[in-house]
């Protein structure tokens, strides 16, 4: 039965932080916007390569995560003993990381498009990315499955109940 509840956990976890990579119109605009912005502002003898792009928005993803650690961890200790609240806030979290992640492939599209590339260079330089933006947000997610684990068996199964309905 324990192993049940983990595993059912866990899965909601997975769920939850692959939610967040979906993001929404008005981010994207949001992200073209920055992405244009952060193009205008770079030196004109700096060369933008797939290279720089990915060491650039890995460093902000790498930046941002303890702090979204701790964001998490603060504001979990007062909701302890409600699972959804405590998805909600971990998918939150995720989500930022989620938003610098998606900059850094809409910066990687312009410059396919500015080179001629094929989708294939694109595509190969953006899953890199992409695997970044998982390595670093399994981070919020076992700060997730850390403080879900804790929570007593009623609360758990009160939480349980709730997703069922």
């Amino acid at each position: 039965m324990k192993k049940k509840i983990i595993a059912m956990l866990l899965t909601g976890a997975m769920v939850l932080s692959v939610t967040a990579c979906g993001g929404n119109a008005d981010s994207e605009k949001d992200n073209k916007a920055n992405v244009e912005t952060t193009t205008k502002q770079e030196k004109p003898e700096a060369e933008v390569t797939y290279q720089s792009i990915l060491d650039d928005y890995t460093k902000k993803i790498a930046d941002a995560t303890p702090g979204l650690v701790e964001e998490y961890n603060n504001e979990a200790a007062p909701i302890a003993g409600d699972l959804n609240a405590l998805a909600e806030l971990s998918n939150s979290k995720v989500e930022k990381l989620a938003e610098i992640s998606n900059q850094g492939v809409s910066e990687m599209a312009t410059l396919m498009q500015k080179n001629g590339d094929e989708y294939s260079v694109y595509e190969e330089w953006s899953l890199k990315l992409t695997d970044v933006y998982a390595q670093y947000a399994k981070q919020i997610t076992d700060a997730y499955t850390s403080s879900a684990t804790g929570m007593s068996t009623e609360d758990l199964m009160n939480s349980l109940d709730s997703l069922g309905q």
